[in-house]
């Protein structure tokens, strides 16, 4: 069995809520049927020993250590979302807690993974061993970065995210693309073969959600859902500040550490629950009548959407919010942008009927196409192909 290394800047959460965490782990967790993974991940805890997940597949979790703390200071603006990605760029060309596990991880891997390019300073081989290199891609990180960092001294930092990778695209033997968009972006931008390109979309494990049998309320019950991250932040701001206002008479739940920014908001029909556990999420969408997703900005696939629609709770979404996956308005779910998503509201969602109607179609659609299973399966066949001419 092949052992596979894989690199990220941040830890699995088990079980998995939200955000990259889902691919994170239950892309491995599959993977593991077909060889041995190890995943070398960053956290703050102090950790000895790693997690041990089954007998093919675990994860170590590097500390960062005062090294860490010291590029953060020097930053100024370490709590940023910009220079929490870009001080791992930094720390990647010192001596530290997550190089001393690469070292040793690395002599006994067959294969290492990068799940982005954040990380590529300690790859040190990278181009010098026969071993073969996998980008397992969540977005296009350069576009996206360059679409959402805010901060004017983050920005200076972009063209050495562009360097990075490109790099890592070219040195790569196979890189996985979470949709078609993102391939005909990493082929257009770094001018790639896009022979080594292959789709590794985000998925679900449709077995794992709760039957609904709450009642109707007074109020329709729409739920959004998302980690601290910029995009999702922008979500719960129009959700707050417009959408409430126009729709009354549907209470809006929030959840995640997308809240967070909001604490001290005061609103009748808006619910902020902050950071919850997957035995609450699962009750959450057993329980709302449907889901909404306003996004705007943002890259690859977006999981939420994935996860709403796997669940069958009727969809209200802007275009972006569905990026990559070729739903179809009125089909599997509700088309509504920013300046019409209240009265897309107002207008279907009341009408229970059409919404069952929809969130069926929607729901067979992605459990049909998109199962953690089928996706790790396909990977596995990519990734010895590729062995398979290289020898």
């Amino acid at each position: 069995m092949k052992k596979i290394l894989v690199l990220n800047h941040f830890p699995t959460v088990y079980p998995p809520t939200s955000g990259g965490t889902l691919r994170y782990f239950h892309l491995y967790h599959k993977l593991s049927q077909y060889y041995d993974i190890t995943l070398l991940s960053q956290s703050y805890r102090h950790q000895l020993h790693p997690v041990e997940f089954s007998p093919t597949f675990r994860e170590y979790q590097a500390e960062r250590d005062s090294l860490h703390n010291q590029i953060g200071r020097e930053a100024q603006n370490q709590n940023n979302y910009e220079f929490a990605l870009i001080m791992n760029v930094k720390l990647s060309q010192y001596s530290n807690s997550y190089k001393k596990y690469f070292d040793i991880l690395y002599k006994k891997s067959d294969i290492i993974i990068h799940e982005s390019p954040y990380l590529l300073g300690y790859d040190q081989y990278l181009g010098l061993d026969d071993k073969l290199r996998v980008y397992n891609s969540h977005n296009h990180e350069y576009v996206l970065a360059d679409q959402i960092w805010e901060n004017k001294k983050a920005r200076e930092f972009l063209p050495s995210i562009y360097e990075l990778e490109k790099r890592l695209v070219e040195y790569a033997d196979l890189v996985f693309v979470t949709s078609r968009q993102e391939r005909d972006s990493f082929t257009a931008m770094y001018n790639m073969d896009p022979v080594k390109i292959k789709l590794a979309p985000n998925g679900i494990n449709p077995e794992e959600w709760i039957r609904n049998t709450t009642t109707l309320s007074a109020k329709t019950r729409a739920f959004f859902i998302g980690a601290e991250y910029p995009p999702n932040v922008e979500s719960v701001h129009y959700i707050i500040h417009h959408l409430a206002d126009k729709c009354p008479h549907i209470e809006f739940i929030i959840a995640g550490g997308c809240c967070t920014p909001f604490s001290r908001v005061k609103k009748s029909n808006v619910k902020l629950l902050g950071r919850i556990n997957n035995k609450e999420k699962l009750k959450l969408f057993a329980s709302v009548d449907i889901a909404i997703n306003p996004m705007f900005k943002g890259a690859g696939v977006n999981l939420k959407t994935l996860e709403f629609l796997s669940a069958g709770i009727p969809l209200f979404s802007t275009q972006f919010g569905v990026r990559g996956l070729n739903l179809i308005d009125k089909k599997h779910y509700i088309n509504a942008e920013q300046e019409d998503f209240a009265d897309k509201l107002n207008e279907f969602c009341l009408d229970k009927e059409h919404l069952k109607e929809i969130s069926a179609c929607g729901r067979k659609y992605i459990n049909d196409n998109y199962s953690w299973h089928n996706i790790a399966k396909s990977m596995q066949e990519e990734i010895d192909d590729v062995i398979n001419k290289k020898n």
